[in-house]
């Protein structure tokens, strides 16, 4: 029987990092999925770390020296080199897929917004806090960009909004001042000035 050896689990994104011994690939596979939580009905692959290579049988994985780094890969997921632009790896791709039910309307907006960023000052408030509401990684997806992009443009919409809101609770005030000098009889120049556009 082989000996139990110390290899180091990844999850896809290299966010979750494990320590464990294994004597065959099938042990380390099995404590792989407990350490990060995969479920023991959801395939997964074993890719070394560092570029990829699939440990496909019990042959290679013979070969694999100690404390070597393996990642084990979800359905969808696929091995990414360090520093490698993903705006959406790891567990969010299979979250994405799952959530692709997007409307008509925000597959719009986004078109609109691919073509000229600075659409965003025509959209509407509800447009505005639909896109500000949305998961970062999904409207990452749907741009086509990165996840800080997507922050970026969440932010401005919200800004946008902000100076919305400032604006019409400005405006409020002056209609309730205006209606106030309408009405309120301690007002000098109220009157004058009716008489003034009656003779006109």
């Amino acid at each position: 029987m082989s000996e139990s050896r110390p290899f180091k689990i990844w999850n896809s994104d290299r966010s979750i990092k494990k320590g464990t011994v294994a004597a065959t690939l099938e042990d380390l596979v099995k404590k792989g999925r407990q350490l990060l939580g995969i479920p023991e009905s959801e395939p997964v692959s074993a890719v070394l770390e560092e570029d990829g290579t699939e440990i496909s049988d019990e042959d290679y994985f013979a070969f694999i020296r100690h404390n070597t780094t393996i990642m084990l890969l979800r359905t969808g997921q696929k091995w990414m080199p360090v520093g490698a632009d993903d705006p959406f790896g790891g567990d969010e791709v299979d979250n994405l897929d799952c959530n692709m039910e997007i409307s008509d309307r925000l597959k719009h907006l986004i078109a609109g917004l691919q073509k000229n960023i600075t659409r965003i000052i025509t959209l509407s408030n509800d447009d505005l806090q639909l896109i500000v509401e949305m998961d970062v990684a999904l409207l990452a997806h749907l741009l086509q960009d990165t996840e800080n992009f997507a922050k970026s443009i969440q932010e401005a919409c919200q800004r946008h909004l902000d100076e919305r809101t400032q604006t019409a609770e400005a405006m409020d005030l002056l209609r309730l001042y205006h209606t106030a000098r309408q009405s309120s009889p301690y007002v000098e120049d109220t009157g004058p000035k009716r008489q003034k556009h009656a003779h006109t």
